[in-house]
């Protein structure tokens, strides 16, 4: 009986989060990507964001990385509208990013 309580609360923590993201015009896909390239976001001309992941990351990882785009979306680029690069993992904006994953990944998926 146990086993099945913890799926239904797993299930309800997913629809939860697919909900909010799709309020956000948040969409994710998973692709294979370069080794050395965990994600990225893309606005589109409708104006929904894509948070490519890469698909051969583990599980936890693409959570990180998700929550990492999803710190973009909602805190940099309404700032700076884009941003092009490579090769920024030691800027601030990536340092911000990567402390807003500490501070709220427990949080956001439970």
């Amino acid at each position: 009986m146990r086993e099945k309580k913890h799926r239904t609360a797993l299930q309800r923590t997913y629809i939860n989060y697919q909900e909010w993201a799709r309020e956000n015009n948040i969409y994710q896909k998973f692709i294979p990507l370069n080794p050395g390239i965990y994600g990225f976001v893309y606005l589109s001309s409708s104006h929904n964001y894509y948070v490519i992941i890469n698909q051969n990351l583990t599980l936890e990882l693409q959570k990180e990385v998700y929550l990492h785009e999803v710190e973009h979306i909602m805190y940099d680029m309404p700032e700076a509208g884009y941003v092009i690069g490579m090769d920024m993992q030691y800027s601030q904006m990536e340092k911000t990013a990567d402390q807003f994953v500490k501070e709220n990944i427990e949080n956001f998926f439970g």
